[in-house]
């Protein structure tokens, strides 16, 4: 693939006028919509609606029954994209934590999956949970975290253990500081 270095985009940029600079970010908006979901992001960052729609993709990967095969990379694509287009640190621990919520919920709802589909959730947790505490968003996602770890107690594969350890590796303290006031 083609990679241009930002020195040059910037070369090309500082040669054209405001209104030449305004018509070519108008057509990249155009031409690719994930930058119109980006300036919608940017402009309405706690509109609900792209997020939505990326919530929705996860979602439907999770309709398939138990012996269809999950699509992994399409829900990692999902949040992926999602974090690119928003600047909004609650809303990108959510599509994370539902996702992961989506996951429990699918093995509850139609039993043992296999080893690849509990790593894929527990990474995805333990992904959540690292941003959840980097963006000190602890207050709104500790219930939920919590109910999730505690939910998949009894999935096998290790997965409880996992998840009860991942928990405990990024929000024990919490849970300790609570029982302390």
């Amino acid at each position: 693939m083609l990679k241009l270095k930002n020195s040059t985009i910037k070369k090309y940029l500082k040669n054209l006028t405001r209104e030449e600079l305004e018509a070519e970010i108008l057509n990249l908006a155009k031409k690719y919509p994930i930058i119109q979901e980006h300036f919608f992001s940017m402009l309405f960052p706690d509109n609900g609606e792209v997020l939505g729609k990326y919530k929705k993709i996860i979602e439907n990967e999770f309709r398939h029954r138990k012996g269809e095969i999950l699509r992994y990379p399409i829900m990692k694509k999902a949040i992926s994209d999602f974090s690119n287009v928003s600047n909004n640190s609650e809303q990108i621990a959510e599509i994370m934590v539902f996702t992961v919520e989506c996951g429990v919920d699918f093995t509850l709802s139609f039993g043992d999956i296999d080893q690849k589909f509990y790593h894929t959730i527990a990474s995805i947790y333990e992904q959540a949970l690292m941003y959840i505490v980097d963006n000190q968003l602890e207050d709104k996602f500790l219930d939920r975290c919590n109910r999730l770890m505690l939910s998949s107690q009894d999935i096998g594969w290790g997965f409880g253990f996992d998840m009860m350890d991942l928990y405990n590796d990024y929000l024990g303290h919490m849970d300790e500081e609570e029982d302390l006031e």
